[in-house]
């Protein structure tokens, strides 16, 4: 195959192009042709940027591909809108727990019409020397026999949004913290139970040098059981 002909006086723009992701991100593209000896790139993380749909995009990729004699730079600018909307998430699933921890286990709790214990029949429930429950006897009903665990609700929140400056330094530190309410748009739990904030990543899709541009973050959160997290282990924001 015969090598590419160039016209003009190098260097010459190849191929530009522009990509709209969700949430706001931007990413341009220029491929350009030099001359070997006359190679001129970028730094990555620098001030270099340019301007799409009135949003500044920074250097965030370069690579450089010599072939028959022509050497193709590829550079990539990414940034993105501060004012993004923000978008809410919620997976609602159970997940296995010992069935001593059960919210009604030896209380009838609403909206349990008995206690588990008081079901199975007390005196079918065994209890080590510390009063920990150890299973229930070949005498209990059928309905718990052999029974060891339960599946209980689980609901996970999710909350992304975009912001113009870089999070502060001491912001991770709000993970494992409660919150009777997260910000954005949380969805309703029952009495009683608030949310522990179990997740945080940030992503920076603007000027990595100026810390400034397009911030990706994303908060999640789990919802406790019926009687909430508990503040003796846990701090408590709100």
């Amino acid at each position: 195959m015969p090598a590419p002909t160039y016209k003009g006086t190098f260097p010459v723009i190849l191929s530009e192009s522009t990509r709209f992701f969700e949430r706001g991100k931007i990413e341009y593209t220029k491929v350009t042709a030099y001359q070997p000896t006359n190679v001129t790139t970028g730094s990555i993380g620098s001030a270099d940027s340019v301007s799409i749909s009135g949003k500044t995009l920074s250097l965030t990729s370069v690579s450089v591909n010599v072939k028959d004699g022509i050497a193709e730079v590829t550079n990539t600018f990414s940034g993105g809108d501060s004012t993004a909307p923000e978008v809410y998430e919620v997976v609602a699933s159970v997940q296995e727990e010992p069935i001593a921890s059960h919210p009604a286990f030896t209380v009838t709790t609403a909206p349990f019409a008995s206690s588990i214990v008081d079901a199975a029949g007390s005196a079918n429930c065994n209890f080590d020397a510390d009063n920990l429950f150890v299973g229930f006897s070949k005498n209990a009903t059928n309905r718990f026999f052999g029974v060891r665990s339960y599946l209980s609700p689980q609901v996970q929140y999710r909350r992304i949004f975009s912001q113009g400056t870089a999070p502060s330094a001491g912001y991770t530190q709000s993970v494992a913290t409660v919150y009777a309410t997260p910000d954005g748009q949380p969805p309703t739990i029952g009495s009683g139970r608030n949310w522990l904030k179990v997740a945080i990543g940030t992503k920076n899709n603007g000027n990595q040098r100026t810390s400034t541009g397009q911030f990706e973050i994303t908060e999640e959160y789990r919802a406790s059981g019926q009687k909430g997290w508990n503040q003796y282990v846990y701090f408590t924001s709100n």
